[in-house]
């Protein structure tokens, strides 16, 4: 569920760079609401993570329909316009999520969704060289899960 979340933050983040007129407190409300219903309940430290995330879509949102943002209308990459607004700290809920996912329910999707968030958060690679079969049997480097 928690890799599903750290999606549907991206595509958050996506839907506010892109048209950040479109939303506001209600649209952000509603949001969350049809997150919590889509996964059929949120825990505690999942809607944390939820959250900050939404408090960061708040200022991508103030940033990109802010006159601030004019010398940077250029640039296509939502990703980019994440990184420009806010940074490095916009990634984190994700990873979190990513991170909580995989630790209680490992997948192969799950441990390719930690790897990529995490170098991005970290600017450092995780289990580089590692695959997912080697992870598991706790072999790698003699790293156990």
């Amino acid at each position: 569920m928690s890799v599903s979340l750290a999606i549907a933050i991206d595509d958050l983040y996506r839907e506010v760079v892109l048209d950040p007129d479109r939303w506001g407190d209600d649209a952000y409300a509603e949001w969350l609401e049809n997150i919590a219903i889509d996964a059929d309940g949120i825990d505690r430290v999942a809607a944390r993570s939820l959250r900050r995330a939404v408090r960061m879509a708040m200022k991508l949102q103030r940033f990109w329909s802010s006159t601030d943002a004019d010398r940077h209308r250029g640039e296509r990459s939502w990703e980019a316009r994440v990184d420009i607004a806010v940074g490095v700290p916009a990634w984190r809920p994700g990873l979190e999520l990513a991170e909580r996912e995989l630790a209680a329910n490992p997948s192969e999707e799950g441990f390719d969704e930690v790897r990529r968030r995490f170098r991005v958060v970290n600017g450092s690679p995780w289990m580089e060289g590692v695959d997912y079969d080697e992870w598991c049997s706790g072999t790698a480097d003699g790293q156990e899960r």
